[in-house]
């Protein structure tokens, strides 16, 4: 079970002014009328009353471009130089369940046998510190398919609202550090503390839909693998990878290097397999030429495939695609078809 504590309000710019002292802090601020996870620099400058912010926290461990290595070249050959290591540790700050779900995933991803450190490093150096919705947005489907309104699992900190203080559960030693650095700002959790959190909770999850099978919706997917709806979808679909990139456990990505004068790079950066030239091969011939195709490929890659790999949904339903496409499809209305 999870330690608890409770924590007013009015504490946590505190908190994180202490934090920032030996941690780099990520957390969500305004900007241009929206909210995004950016390396605080004023704690003043936090906002913590939102839905969720448009682009997920994804970019802090899979950023949209990276360099892998740099590389000289001379007559004696090549000489390869890896990127200097970090020096400050990470805390993620205010991060919804949807997206530390979608953290989860995509570690399934890149743990396996063929091991993504770049990205593994940059998880084992952050601790997460999350935050329950109390009220769910429009778009978000989180309930559908198990990844909110609130966690039991996969953080480090959970903070959930009561009143005017955050019911604060510790999950790990590295929340344990976070809130030992200023442990006078916390006060030991009550047991009025935990019932709050608990109404919370659930009336949070009352507002969601229950969560399915992940077996159940691939079944259901492979039974409409021919359905008119892919081709009405396509027809729609405007192929401006929206929804890939603000897509919280999509992880495509191209790789290429760049060279002058002898000196160059390796970089990755996100792709999309909603464009045209994702799947196109190198003499022309293109398996998935059709938005149709692609858009189906999508669907059942998230709801089929995945599940048949790892045994969860690829998708967290946190509602970014809903709200970005402009061509109005909906994921929240495909999946409960």
């Amino acid at each position: 079970m999870a330690l608890a504590w409770e924590l007013d309000k009015q504490k946590v710019r505190q908190w994180l002014d202490a934090l920032r002292q030996e941690f780099e802090v990520v957390a969500p601020v305004t900007r241009y009328g929206e909210v995004l996870f950016e390396s605080l620099s004023d704690a003043n400058e936090v906002t913590l009353d939102y839905g969720n912010t448009l682009m997920p926290p994804k970019e802090f461990f899979l950023p949209p471009t990276e360099t892998l290595f740099s590389f000289t070249s001379s007559k004696g050959g090549f000489s390869i130089a890896l990127p200097e290591e970090a020096e400050k540790r990470r805390v993620l700050f205010g991060i919804r369940p949807c997206d530390v779900n979608a953290l989860a995933i995509l570690d399934k991803v890149f743990s396996g046998e063929q091991r993504d450190e770049y990205y593994l490093d940059k998880r084992q150096r952050t601790t997460l510190v999350a935050i329950g919705c109390n009220q769910p947005s429009e778009t978000c489907f989180c309930g559908s398919v198990g990844a909110g309104p609130s966690l039991s699992s996969g953080f480090d900190v959970l903070l959930t609202e009561i009143d005017n203080a955050y019911f604060v559960e510790v999950a790990s030693e590295k929340g344990e550090e976070l809130v030992g650095k200023v442990p006078g700002l916390f006060r030991k959790a009550t047991n009025e503390g935990r019932v709050a959190k608990e109404r919370v909770v659930e009336r949070a999850t009352g507002l969601v839909d229950q969560p399915v099978l992940a077996a159940e919706v691939a079944r259901r997917m492979e039974a409409r693998i021919d359905d008119a709806m892919w081709e009405k979808m396509g027809k729609k679909c405007l192929q401006c990878g929206g929804c890939t990139y603000l897509c919280p456990t999509c992880w495509c990505f191209d790789v290429a290097d760049r060279v002058e004068d002898g000196q160059g790079c390796r970089m990755r950066y996100w792709d999309c397999c909603l464009l045209p030239g994702f799947s196109r091969m190198a003499g022309g011939l293109n398996p998935r030429a059709s938005a149709e195709d692609r858009i189906k490929q999508r669907f059942y890659h998230k709801w089929d495939y995945f599940v048949e790999s790892y045994g969860v949904l690829q998708c967290v339903g946190c509602g970014r695609c809903t709200e970005t496409a402009l061509c109005h499809i909906d994921w929240k209305e495909v999946s409960r078809q």
